[in-house]
């Protein structure tokens, strides 16, 4: 068993990280869990189960000499993806510090986009889930309040995080605090739309893999921003949280062998992703947001675009 990954994909949300994951997957150098997300250090119930019974839940089929990664943008929360931080703690810092400290060695990568596009591209997500009523413009006038903003910054929630999960350079200043910019790697959305084959590239060279590996689906994307699903009822997440909350089914699958739950849990996970993936109809010609609500939300960002700029080292391409 490694004692700890050899990369990480730490995000953003809705910026690519789906089509990045499925080109990397192809990869036979390469080792991801399957159905993407797996967060360790950002879930709280997973961190306090430790490494060994992660490591047996994601990565037992694993071949032998394979690079072990995840694509996880919940390490680009801000905060934990489950829990509360400590009153105390810097909410930001508490993922990197838990990475820098099981994995110090690994390679990160962070795929960022536009942060006005990345948050109307969120909102219609959660509108698409039933889960956000509110206008856009209503949405984020009532998530740039500053009581507002501090609270979305230390408890992350889905419809809450339309702003604070766009502050990058916030975000990424620990990362590479802790581990230096030798070690993390900033790409853009962008970059992996126009030029697919170099950014992917780059990337495998990054993390310690053949970069001339052409993976076959090389310009598809994958979970493009979704208006609707398709059938609307079919979401296998949700039903795995129901069934999940009955306790004499909990008590049956706690009473089956562990390798019995890991293997129906990566089938599940897989098979899960897969129908999430396609059972979306993709926006045909997505709407702008409201020009004054865009005017706002780059006045946010203003500052923390130069924060990203200096830790990277390049101008961001919004």
């Amino acid at each position: 068993m490694k004692p700890s990954l050899d990369f990480i994909v730490v995000g953003a949300q809705k910026s690519g990280t789906t089509t990045l994951f499925e080109y990397l997957r192809r990869h036979p150098e390469v080792h991801l869990p399957p159905g993407k997300e797996a967060p360790f250090f950002s879930d709280e119930e997973q961190w306090s189960g430790g490494w060994e019974l992660y490591v047996r839940r994601y990565f037992g089929g694993a071949p032998d000499g394979a690079r072990w990664g995840t694509v996880t943008p919940q390490y680009m929360y801000g905060t934990l993806s489950r829990g509360e931080p400590d009153p105390g703690a810097r909410p930001e810092r508490i993922v990197p510090e838990r990475i820098a400290s099981h994995s110090p060695g690994a390679w990160l990568v962070a795929i960022l986009r536009d942060p006005v596009e990345r948050a109307l591209s969120h909102y219609r997500m959660e509108v698409m889930r039933d889960a956000e009523q509110r206008s856009f413009a209503d949405a984020i006038d009532e998530l740039l309040r500053p009581e507002q903003l501090e609270r979305s910054r230390r408890s992350f929630s889905e419809t809450a995080a339309y702003v604070t999960n766009g502050e990058f350079g916030r975000i990424l200043a620990p990362y590479f605090e802790l581990f230096g910019r030798d070690r993390v790697h900033v790409c853009f959305s962008a970059d992996l739309e126009a030029d697919p084959a170099g950014t992917v590239a780059e990337v495998a060279r990054f993390i310690g893999v053949d970069g001339n590996f052409r993976p076959p689906n090389l310009g598809e994307r994958y979970r493009v921003g979704g208006s609707r699903r398709r059938l609307r009822r079919l979401d296998l997440y949700a039903l795995q949280e129901r069934v999940a909350s009955t306790r004499p089914i909990r008590a049956a699958w706690r009473a089956l062998p562990r390798r019995v739950r890991t293997r129906v849990d990566e089938t599940f996970k897989e098979a899960a992703y897969q129908v999430d993936v396609r059972n979306r109809v993709a926006v045909a010609d997505p709407e702008a947001p409201p020009p004054e609500v865009a005017a706002r939300l780059r006045e946010h960002y203003a500052a923390d675009r130069e924060t990203l700029r200096a830790l990277v080292g390049k101008e961001p391409p919004w």
